[in-house]
Order: structure tokens, then sequence, then C-alpha cells
């Protein structure tokens, strides 16, 4: 019989790894190019993605998430699927190519202009990619889908940062976007022997729409609430608090996106393939539960503390402001992080309306909240709102899969003691450092807490996740 626990672990750390290093990547290109570019220039990027995002969200059909989902599917089924995805491409192209000048206009900013007409590029390379690379995912072949994003990221970081010393604008931003969706199109090819061909059936795309149109509706609502704040701040406060914020949000999200986020990945087509065994289901999201607040947690705590000096060391002074924001975000990126667990469970259950409900209360919410909260104190008042609303959310979520699984409140509740005298042990060491008044330069004292609460977290690690650790290691040796 398949050992699906070692292929989850497998994959999952293969995801985990190369996400890290484009973590890596991600962070060295933002700490030079926030030195060569000002907060305009990436706050007219932010701008430039949310109108994408808001073209692709509106978009959605939700049909590979089904495919995932389904048992078997054939070359009908994914011919048709990329024809749908070269369609939808080339329209949003055309809408955003000649829909630039108004939007434009709306930020008062003519600036916008040209960039949005080439980024809607990256829109036509998205709809082009090779559908085949599907299977990485469904299959749990997490090796090649991490090397096809590592490729894009290293190709789009490095012409970035190369382009920035040359031409020091937002050029450089757009230039290193294309570049990774050229690199991302061309090696899905190369990495999939997968073919597909123009063809079109409805009848094989109908079934596929009542699952999709949840997760249709699950990305419209957490596209609203995760950058609709952008759009308000934008406007009510400038271009240049957007670059503050948006810098902010970026840097409190990467916990998310390169833990929880993978795991969201790994964990859909893991649960899809157990969803029939409710003991399994059970075990293995408590244990994933468990994993990923052990983790979170302290790199939460982490992260608050050494946000002021990260910012003042790396970043450099002219983006302090954003500190106070970012402290706040970090814990949303926490709570978003532990709401992002629910979400691949629900989806291999067959209960996307669950998700489609949270989300329809978060956009609540966030009209409620993040209006007068950023009229009132700025960019800190719009993450003191978003951080309300995850809140929420996690708690409802929770709820939720209590009447899915066999889940009880005190089990979740004791998973989460560890990772808290963690976060415990990491605050009073970092409080016991600055009342200590070491002879050292700031640059060494960030390093050193840096260094310590990293030493704490893979010690608590170790002594309370050893089995984890040690199925990581016979994952890897048995892949060999």
């Amino acid at each position: 019989m398949e050992n699906i626990g070692t292929r989850v672990i497998y994959s999952g750390f293969w995801s985990l790894g190369s996400n890290w290093l484009s973590k890596g990547l991600g962070v060295a290109k933002m700490i030079i190019l926030a030195r060569l570019l000002s907060p305009l220039d990436f706050g007219i990027l932010g701008l430039t993605t949310f109108s994408l995002n808001i073209l692709n969200v509106f978009s959605e059909t939700g049909i590979e998430p089904a495919l995932i989902q389904k048992d078997k599917i054939g070359r009908e089924e994914l011919d048709t699927t990329w024809t749908l995805s070269i369609i939808r491409g080339a329209v949003l192209f055309v809408l955003l190519f000649l829909g630039g000048g108004w939007i434009a206009s709306y930020f008062d900013n003519d600036s916008l202009t040209p960039v949005l007409k080439i980024m809607a590029v990256t829109l036509l390379l998205g709809g082009c990619t090779n559908i085949g690379i599907i299977f990485f995912q469904k299959e749990l072949a997490f090796k090649k889908k991490a090397i096809l994003e590592l490729a894009a990221d290293i190709g789009g970081t490095v012409s970035a940062i190369v382009i920035a010393f040359w031409l020091r604008n937002v050029w450089a931003l757009v230039a290193g976007t294309i570049i990774w969706g050229i690199v991302k199109c061309l090696f899905s090819y190369r990495l999939h022997d997968y073919r597909p061909r123009l063809y079109w059936n409805w009848h094989i795309v109908k079934p596929f729409l009542s699952f999709g149109k949840y997760i249709f509706w699950i990305g419209v609502m957490a596209f609203i609430i995760t950058n609709a704040d952008n759009a308000l701040v934008g406007k009510l406060l400038g271009l240049t608090m957007l670059g503050f914020y948006a810098m902010a949000f970026n840097i409190s999200n990467m916990p998310v996106t390169s833990l929880t986020g993978i795991m969201s990945q790994v964990f859909f087509p893991a649960y899809a393939k157990i969803k029939n065994d409710p003991g399994r289901i059970d075990e293995a999201f408590r244990k994933t539960f468990e994993a990923a607040t052990i983790i979170l947690m302290p790199l939460t705590t982490m992260m608050i503390i050494l946000a002021p000096g990260f910012t003042a060391l790396f970043l450099g002074k002219k983006w302090l402001p954003m500190v106070p924001a970012l402290q706040v975000l970090c814990i949303f990126g926490l709570f978003r992080g532990i709401s992002s667990l629910f979400y691949p469970l629900h989806l291999a259950l067959n209960r996307p309306d669950i998700q489609a409900k949270i989300k329809s209360f978060d956009l609540v919410t966030f009209i409620i909240l993040v209006y007068p909260l950023t009229i009132k104190w700025g960019i800190l008042g719009t993450s003191c709102a978003m951080a309300i609303i995850y809140m929420i959310n996690m708690i409802m979520n929770i709820a939720f899969t209590f009447r899915l699984i066999p889940l009880r409140w005190n089990r979740l509740g004791a998973s989460m003691i560890v990772p808290l005298f963690m976060s415990f042990v990491i605050i009073v060491t970092a409080i016991l450092i600055q009342l200590l008044k070491l002879p050292f330069g700031e640059m060494t004292k960030f390093i050193l807490v840096m260094l310590l609460c990293l030493g704490i977290g893979v010690l608590f690690a170790v002594i309370y996740r050893r089995k984890l650790i040690t199925d990581i290691i016979n994952a890897m040796k048995n892949s060999l």
C-alpha cells in the first residue's frame, strides 16, 4: 500500500526548503531594492499588483482545485482547462491594457498608465502555462514544483536587482515581475512532459463549476479583505503611505506564505486521498496544527521584537514610520496563518461552503472596521482592523471544524501551551539583552537577539517534536 504519510513529509520538506530559499532571495531583493528605490515606487507596484489581482480573482473558475480533488482526470479535461486558461488570459490582458488609463486617473497618478499596460503581459503568460504542472500537486510531486517556482524566483530577483542599479525607478520592479512570468511559463513545459492542445467540451467544464463557484466566492472575499486595504490606503493616505503599508504587509506575511501556504498545497491533495477515513483525517489535521503553531507563534514573537532593528539596519531609517504597523501586522499574519490550516481540510472534505460563509462574514467585519480605523490612526489603524478580522476568522474556522471531525477545545488548547511558552522565553531573552546594555553595536545586538531566539526555537523543536524530525529524515532516506 502507498505510504501517504512518507510522501507528505517528503513533499513538505521540498516545498518548505525551496520556499525558505525563495523567501531568502525575496528578503535580499527587498533590502537591496528598498535602498535603491523609493516608497513611491513600491506604492506604484502595489497598485499595479492590486489591479492584476482584481482581474485574476473575479475571473477565477475554480476548475483546477476541482481537478486536484477529483480521483482521476483525463486528457480532454486537461486540454479543456488549458484552453479556458488561454482564453481567460487573453481577455484579461485586453481589459487591463485598455483600462489602464482609467485606473491611473482614479488614483490621480498618470505614471500608473504605462506600468499597467506593460504588466498586462503577465496575464497572457499565466494563461499559457502548462496545465500538466497540476500533477505536481495532485500526485504530491513537490520536488519539481519547487524547482519550477525557485527558477522563476531566481530569474525575477536577479533581473530586478540588476535593472534597479541601472534605472533606479519602478521599471526595475516591473521587469522583474515579467521575467518571473516568462521563466515560469517556459520551465513549466521543460519540467512536465504533458503537451496540451486547444480543445473545448462544455460538458466537461460544467460539473466542475458547482465546486468552482465556492472557490470563486472564497477568492473574491479573500481578495477584497487582503487587497482592498491597499486601495483604501492609497486613496486616503497617498502612494507613499501605501508604500510603507505594502512593505510592512509583505514582511509580516512571510511566515504565512512560507509555512502555512505550503502546508495548504501539500495537505489538500493528501487530505483528499484519505477523505473517507475520519480517524486518519482527525489525526493528520491535529498533527498539522501542532507543527504549524510551534513554528508560527515563536516566529511571530521574534518578528515583533526585531522589527525596529531590522527596519533601521536593513531597509534604512526612511522606512521607520512603518514599524508600528509592521508589528501589528505580524499578529495579523499569525491569525491568518492559523486560519489557513483549515482551508485544505474543508476543500478535501468537499465542504468549500464553510470557507465561503466565513469569508462572507470577514467582508462584513472588514467594511465595519477598516475605513474608520484608517481615518483615525492611518496605516496603524488599517493594521489593527486586519488583525481583528482574522482573529474572528480563526475562531470561526475552529468552531466549524468541530462539526466535521472530532476535535476538542482542550486538545487544541494543549497543543498551544508549548508555542506560548516558547514565545514567553523569547520575549524574556530579548528584554534581558536590552537590560544588560552590552557594549556592542546595533548590528551585533540584532544578530545576537536573532540567533538566541532561533536557538530557543530549535531547542524546543528538538525536545518536543523529535518524532517529526525523525520522520523527515526517514522520508529523505526512503526517497533516495
